[in-house]
């Protein structure tokens, strides 16, 4: 699954490589398509952004979501330049001057008024540390609504914490030195601001490595580690897949209470 990091540096990978440029040519499959893509024609690529693991691409007035999630892959080719991949997974394909954007398996593609798809992604996603509007005071407070909850089952949830996926939540979690099964209401305000703080220093993290073309396993300490030794207490690091969702889930017996 794409996480949020990975969303936002794809949008501005592309956009830095084709930002400014004409559409010349436009062709999607999706039952998303809420206007005429001839509308689009002519129209110059003005901008991105991200709400959590949805990428916005903006054209003048006119804008197009998309959600990877786990099989969904962006290509950029050349004049001339062949395609990498079978044609028949192509869901959207842009021409801007000479080049073309073309997008493989994405599960949501979604075109629409620019100001359409705002309003909408706003009213979907919660808080996203990686925004210029992350707002820390409600994000605690959209954790601290699923009292009855998990805490690593709410970390999942997008209309929480926005672009947190389930290696993140896992390192935040690690990070926090709290349980995953430990239900919200079990948790006092320190523990819920430093979760907070956590998620937002390491998505932003994340994101600026990968800007860099530094790898983000650097930053892994727990996910994927079961029985090595905890790097704080050296205790190995045990694993299960916690419910409802039966995500894998990682942990340190020691350190997380």
């Amino acid at each position: 699954m794409t996480e949020g990091p990975t969303a936002r540096y794809k949008a501005w990978l592309v956009y830095s490589k084709l930002g400014g440029k004409i559409v010349k040519r436009i062709s999607a499959k999706s039952r998303r398509v809420n206007i005429d893509l001839q509308e689009l024609l002519g129209k110059k690529f003005t901008g991105f952004d991200t709400y959590g693991k949805n990428i916005l691409f903006i054209f003048e007035r006119y804008g197009i979501r998309l959600h990877l999630m786990m099989y969904g892959t962006i290509h950029i080719y050349g004049e001339g330049e062949e395609l990498r991949k079978d044609p028949k997974l192509i869901k959207l394909d842009i021409t801007l001057d000479t080049h073309r954007l073309v997008v493989y398996n994405a599960p949501i593609v979604e075109i629409d008024y620019a100001y359409t798809l705002t309003r909408r992604l706003k009213k979907m996603v919660g808080e996203d540390p990686l925004r210029d509007d992350w707002d820390p005071e409600r994000a605690m407070k959209l954790i601290l609504r699923n009292q009855d909850k998990k805490i690593g089952e709410v970390l999942l949830d997008q209309r929480v914490i926005a672009g947190v996926g389930n290696i993140l939540r896992n390192e935040i979690l690690f990070r926090a030195r709290i349980h995953p099964d430990r239900l919200v209401r079990e948790l006092n305000k320190e523990d819920v601001k430093r979760i907070v703080d956590i998620s937002e220093k390491l998505l932003r993290e994340w994101f600026e490595l990968k800007k860099r073309g530094e790898k983000i396993s650097q930053t892994i300490l727990i996910y994927g580690k079961s029985g090595k030794p905890c790097p704080v207490c050296g205790t190995p690091i045990r694993f299960y897949r916690q419910k409802p969702h039966n995500r894998r889930t990682y942990f340190c017996p020691k350190c997380q209470k």
